[in-house]
């Protein structure tokens, strides 16, 4: 999967609902009560920090898997096109508020005997021709 910075929707609505589960939160970790008074500052700001890099792994870790998930059993080779398995390389990711485990998608072309790694872009183009029966 590329790693590039394109984040130009606005993601106002997803933010309050991401603010809401402040409240969430709360709740889960103090109970309807609520915090004492005998909380302080650094407590509330680690609580804080801890939620929100696990909300980081987490959202990376599914978005990742979805990918995977949609390149599908067998992508074409970039060399000669025939169809290959997309098989899982294991490997931890260090992410901002964090590592993460992710799959990374590894495919094997025994025809050129090439590793490669499938990508978003040479997909659409090369899962037509892997669909359409010419392998070039």
């Amino acid at each position: 999967m590329p790693f590039t910075r394109n984040q130009t929707e606005d993601q106002s609505e997803l933010r309050d609902l991401v603010y809401g589960w402040g409240k969430i939160v709360t709740r889960r970790a103090f109970g309807e009560a609520g915090p004492g008074l005998d909380l302080d500052f650094d407590s509330i700001e680690s609580l804080a920090v801890d939620m929100a890099q696990t909300l980081t792994r987490g959202t990376i870790e599914e978005i990742l898997r979805s990918q995977f998930e949609l390149l599908g059993d067998q992508q074409p080779c970039p060399q000669c096109s025939r169809p290959c398995p997309v098989e899982k390389a294991p490997r931890t990711v260090a992410v901002r508020g964090g590592t993460i485990d992710y799959d990374e998608p590894i495919c094997h072309c025994p025809a050129c005997r090439r590793d490669f790694f499938p990508s978003a872009s040479q997909s659409p183009a090369g899962l037509a021709r892997l669909l359409s029966g010419d392998l070039g």
